[in-house]
């Protein structure tokens, strides 16, 4: 019996150490290069919280003791550091790294055609933005993630529909065909036309290829840069699926102000069904508003302004939900990455609305030397929208007229109804938002196919076939409404199909191959483009039944259109790359190219270009492992690079029918008016760029510098010609644009410590864009309204009417009449495009918490509105109103009492106060005009992760973040703009406002993000 008491005792102190020796186990691991798989070795390997570490071999492979919820920290250099926490069941694990962009020594960069290369070898200026940066703001569009975060990129909306269109330019305009300066979309080495649609959560980087020569290898459209875009793809590891949810909430602000004294009338005279506000002053009385009812009724509306803004109902609380799920994984051969992602837009005009929802799968399979890589992606699309009738009426409506009360217009008692409305001269803008409507419905299918073979370990042959699809289909509706007068509605329908496919097949041969020290790479390739598009309509404007868009129920003929386009190049390309020691390398490029839209003559053109780098702290021993300097580069390039920027058939003479012609019921045809000239060659870009690359200590500080030149020659543009030829404008080369760029950004971490991170960025553009030739002697060419291309000036410029004024700016007045006199010359302000781009950006990190913020900061550009002459007109902006509708001195005015001698106007009155005096003063371009300096919040993002620690306790959930997102929270414009948000634009014109233009919003909102 004392022999297993001792024995039951023993085995009591031996329990715990043999517990603890049966949760210790060996786990097996192996460390790779999360893109290509390859092995990583030198990886370091820390079981957090103790000083149990190794080493991944020459395979990447490493052992190590743990136990269930552990957690490894790996760490390799140009990698970011992963956390991983074990899993009671695993016996071998595979963790993929990611690179870091911040590690300029090591990144690797989607270079041209999308082939990986050491960030070191560029000779021209780049940016990575990575997933999480361009996702801060949890935006649809991915375009809106990248604005201000990158030196020398330039994005604008248009409005804040719930499908708002987006301009980009990349170091400045380089031609006067203003829809031809976007840089090229690249998605997983495929040219797209277009990368809206893309779920900006799929994406892993944009890498912002700057300059021409970086992108010279994709032909003209590279000739403003390159985003080369780069999907997700599954880790070679345990599978895992992500969902995330998003909620934000929009709302208006920043409309024009309007004058709250007076309300409608004539000439100081309250006028019922008078639309305009030049009526007495508000008294606070109630008054008849519009025609009596049909039932006899006189509707009345109290004749004060309210405490808020009236025109705020005409808008909602818009909101965007997303959901995004993903689904990857793999293996040593293969990955897989599937996602699904639903995004719907209730817009800030009621009854807009958008919804999009798509799927993305990417894959890939390694059969020994063959690799292969494919994905496809499908985006169904649809919204709903009143084009811009309802807030054109906002702007010039009274100050105390009640949207609310005009909802219910298809009641025939209601005031809104527009039998009943107040006033035939203006349109109830409820009736405009529910009777007239534009809808689309798209779908968008684009993947590719890539087979990449190691034929020897110094030469790859990989052939790449890219589709691209896009179906639109179109309805735009006005019911029918019988009225008398202005007030009847004739119903119209019309009917649209837009289908475009593209077609893109590269083979391309890469040889490379080191000689001791030398390195050398051998890039040839072959490239065909195939575009076919075809677009049709159909419409009538007279329909015989409300609510019946049929175009077959119409009064009339219907009328229509059809067009197929097509358009085919074909090219080749090379690029040479020689290194030395890894710190010197020098790269030639070539592309030969044969387009279809230029005549057989002049449609093949070459254009060179090469370009230098050097790791100075590499190559000069003073620098190496300095403490202070961790990666120094300069670089420089040059190239010159065609530019074709016509459309298909542009060099044909088009014939169109006329009814009627030449005599009765005869049917011909006549000649297009623009002689197409079949001489047109491209437009010739030759620039080059010098900068440097720093990091200093430890790489905690990043600085980029670059100077760039670009002159564009023989431009491609529509010249006015005397009508005495037979054509009013002839195609022609001609013209010549200049870029001066300077840019420079720097990026550190402001603290860097286990628990805190702080990091602070910023970037700043600086661009000089002139006009240095035009056609023929031409000094000066309307682009748009009041935007101009002059000679000598920045473009495009702002060219306005102004008033006569002496030497010290006064304004001249009419020594009879007293009114301001207006100049028989307009005057040049300056150009419409911010020529100072600056972006601020700021995260700090913190056990957890997370707080990202962008500022954006643009100035020395100008504006102007066209909403505020319309206001002058109606009597509702504030100017109208300051001098209580009397004969007033016109402020800081003279007279000019001899030729050349002015005196101070200080008794002299206008003629009057009233709407002749304020809508000639409206038709003054200056009034309307305002510097578009502006300093905005643009994004905003607070999260806050669970902690791993916490996590380890379970093993479903591997991440779970939750966070407040906001954008456009505040903006700081010039004093002189009231007018609207200075990055707007419209008809591809930059400061330009229009009242066609949804009015921009604020957003806030909710995200959550959960990994299992």
């Amino acid at each position: 019996m004392i022999f297993y008491k001792k024995c039951f005792f023993l085995l009591l102190l031996w329990l715990p150490g043999l517990v603890a020796f049966a949760q210790k186990s060996e786990i097996a691991g192996r460390v790779i290069e999360q893109t290509t798989g390859d092995p990583l070795p030198g990886a370091n390997i820390i079981l957090k919280g103790s000083s149990d570490a190794t080493i991944a071999n020459e395979k990447g492979e490493f052992r190590m003791q743990t136990e269930a919820g552990d957690i490894l920290v790996v760490s390799f250099i140009g990698f970011e550091t992963r956390e991983i926490i074990v899993d009671r069941n695993a016996s071998a694990l595979t963790i993929a790294m990611k690179e870091d962009v911040n590690q300029l020594s090591e990144i690797m960069v989607t270079g041209a055609l999308g082939i990986k290369r050491a960030a070191r070898e560029l000779g021209g200026g780049s940016q990575v933005v990575g997933s999480e940066n361009l996702n801060q703001a949890k935006t649809i569009n991915p375009l809106n993630g990248l604005t201000s975060k990158v030196a020398g990129l330039r994005i604008n909306m248009y409005d804040s529909k719930v499908d708002p269109q987006i301009q980009i330019t990349m170091r400045g305009t380089r031609s006067l065909n203003r829809s031809k300066n976007a840089p090229i979309y690249v998605v997983d080495g495929v040219p797209v036309p277009d990368i809206s649609r893309i779920n900006p959560n799929d994406i892993e980087s944009v890498t912002v290829l700057k300059g021409a020569n970086a992108a010279a290898l994709y032909g003209s459209e590279g000739v403003n840069g390159a985003l080369m875009v780069t999907t997700k793809t599954g880790n070679r590891d345990k599978g895992r699926v992500t969902f995330g949810h998003t909620t934000t909430f929009s709302n208006v602000y920043m409309l024009p102000p309007a004058q709250t004294q007076y309300g409608q009338g004539v000439n100081g005279v309250y006028n019922a069904t008078q639309a305009e506000s030049w009526g007495p002053a508000f008294d606070g009385s109630m008054k008849d508003f519009g025609p009596k009812l049909p039932d006899g009724t006189q509707p009345q509306a109290l004749y004060a302004a309210p405490g808020s803004d009236n025109r705020l109902d005409l808008f909602q609380t818009g909101v965007n939900m997303q959901n995004d799920i993903s689904f990857s994984g793999g293996d040593e051969k293969t990955t897989y990455f599937f996602s699904v992602q639903d995004a719907a837009i209730k817009g800030i005009i009621p009854e807009d609305k958008s919804r999009r929802t798509g799927a993305r799968f990417n894959g890939s399979r390694n059969f020994g030397k063959l690799k292969t890589a494919y994905n496809i992606n499908y985006v169904y699309f649809t919204k709903n929208t009143t084009p811009d009738g309802p807030w054109i009426t906002a702007y010039s409506l009274p100050a105390n007229f009640d949207f609310n009360s005009m909802k219910d217009w298809q009641n025939p008692l209601a005031i809104g109804n527009p039998n009943n409305f107040f006033t035939d001269l203006q349109k109830n803008p409820y009736h405009q938002i529910d009777n007239i409507r534009d809808e689309s419905e798209q779908q968008n299918l684009n993947g590719k196919i890539e087979l990449d073979y190691e034929v020897t370990p110094w030469f790859n042959a990989m052939y790449r076939l890219g589709l691209y699809n896009n179906n639109v289909q179109t309805r735009s509706t006005t019911g029918k409404f019988e009225a008398a007068g202005r007030r009847n509605v004739n119903g119209s329908v019309n009917d649209g199909t837009n289908n475009f496919r593209r077609l893109n097949g590269d083979l391309i041969l890469n040889f490379h191959k080191d000689f001791g020290k030398f390195t050398t790479r051998l890039l040839l390739g072959q490239n065909f483009r195939a575009d076919n598009t075809k677009a049709s309509s159909i419409s009538t404007s007279n329909l015989l039944l409300p609510d019946v868009f049929n175009p077959g129920t119409r009064i009339g003929e219907l009328t229509g259109s059809s067009s197929i386009t097509e358009y085919r190049s074909l090219a080749g390309y090379g690029e040479f790359t020689a290194g030395y020691n890894n710190y010197l390398f020098l790269t030639f490029t070539g592309r030969n190219e044969w387009v279809s839209v230029l005549s057989q003559e002049n449609r093949s053109y070459f254009y060179p270009g090469v370009s230098a780098s050097f790791v100075f702290n590499e190559a000069i021993p003073a620098f190496k492992d300095n403490n202070f300097l961790s990666f120094g580069k300069l670089f420089g390039s040059w190239n010159k690079t065609g530019n074709v920027t016509l459309d298909p058939y542009s060099l044909n003479n088009p014939y169109t029918q006329s009814n009627g012609f030449p005599f009765g019921n005869l049917v011909g045809f006549t000649p297009g008016l623009r002689y197409p000239n079949p001489n047109i060659q491209p437009e010739f870009v030759t620039s080059f760029e010098v900068g440097t690359q720093l990091s200093f200590f430890n790489n905690r500080l990043h600085f980029e510098g670059s100077y760039v030149f670009s002159d564009s020659k023989g431009q491609i543009f529509n010249a006015t010609t005397s009508r005495a030829t037979g054509y009013s404008s002839a195609v022609v080369n001609a013209g010549r644009l200049t870029n001066s760029i300077v840019e420079l950004s720097v990026s550190g971490d402001v603290v860097r410590t286990n628990d805190l991170k702080w990091n602070v960025g910023f970037n700043f553009t600086h661009i000089n864009n002139q006009v240095k030739e035009l056609y023929e002697g031409l000094r000066s060419f309307n682009i748009f309204r009041q935007s101009y291309a002059n000679i000598g000036q920045a473009y495009p410029s702002l060219q306005v009417s102004d008033y006569q004024r002496d030497p010290q700016g006064r304004v001249v007045v009419d020594a009879a009449t007293g009114d301001p006199l207006v100049a028989a010359d307009p005057r040049h302000l300056g150009t419409m495009v911010p020529p100072y781009q600056m972006g601020l950006n700021t995260n700090v990190n913190y056990k957890g918490f997370n707080l990202g913020a962008q500022f954006d900061w643009r100035m020395g550009g100008w504006l102007y509105s066209e909403i505020v002459p319309r206001m002058y007109t109606a009597g509702t902006e504030p100017r109208t109103a300051e001098f209580g509708r009397e004969a007033f001195v016109y402020p800081n005015s003279v007279i000019e009492t001899s030729p050349g001698v002015f005196t101070e106007n200080t008794e002299l009155k206008t003629s009057g106060g009233g709407k002749a005096f304020w809508t000639k003063q409206g038709e003054v371009q200056i009034n309307t005009a305002a510097k578009s300096d502006f300093f905005k919040l643009r994004e905003l993002n607070v999260s806050y992760s669970l902690p791993t620690a916490l996590l380890a306790k379970q093993r479903f959930v591997r991440d779970a973040t939750i966070g407040f997102v906001a954008t456009n929270l505040f903006i700081i414009r010039h004093k002189d703009n009231k007018y609207g948000d200075p990055e707007y634009l419209y008809n591809s014109t930059d400061g330009y406002l229009s009242f066609r233009q949804v009015p921009p919003y604020r957003t806030y909102g909710f995200n959550v993000n959960v990994t299992f």
